[in-house]
């Protein structure tokens, strides 16, 4: 039961993400185009990303998880000016069940309510709200700062 609850979750915030929930970096392309791929093996050629073009970074490593207009797609890390941080990485901690998980970071945001508690990755916010992501999905989100338990600072 609580493997299907955490699923429609994550599956319900992804389609928030998607739409536009706030991520953690912004960033521009370089001052050359970029081929953009579907996948991060960089297999499926998506289309080419102009020079300056500004991104939603998601993550970085061997590979940078973006979005632009709203369409996630992966690209080399190396073809990034990283831009404004906007939230800082915390930790670890638990978010209670019965939380409500906000698409961006205002409580007048469209929700969903946890019926679990879920392990979740904190980022530093504003206003009492911290954005979060899941360990699983990845998928970002923004909760009462009250909500999240057993905070273990990195």
């Amino acid at each position: 039961m609580k493997k299907i609850a955490f699923s429609i979750l994550a599956a319900v915030l992804l389609m928030t993400l998607v739409l536009g929930s706030a991520l953690a970096v912004t960033g521009d392309i370089t001052t050359r185009d970029v081929k953009a791929y579907a996948d991060p093996n960089f297999k499926k050629y998506v289309a080419t990303i102009p020079a300056k073009t500004s991104v939603l970074v998601r993550a970085y490593g061997s590979y940078a998880d973006i979005y632009v207009n709203g369409v996630e797609c992966f690209i080399s890390p190396s073809a990034l000016t990283c831009g404004k941080k906007d939230y800082d990485y915390i930790g670890y901690a638990t978010l209670k069940a019965g939380a409500k998980v906000y698409q961006r970071p205002s409580t007048t945001s469209k929700s969903v309510t946890t019926s679990s508690d879920i392990k979740v990755l904190v980022y530093a916010a504003s206003d009492g709200l911290a954005m979060i992501r899941t360990t699983g999905k990845g998928v970002f989100g923004f909760v009462n700062a009250k909500n999240l338990t057993n905070l273990k600072a990195r």
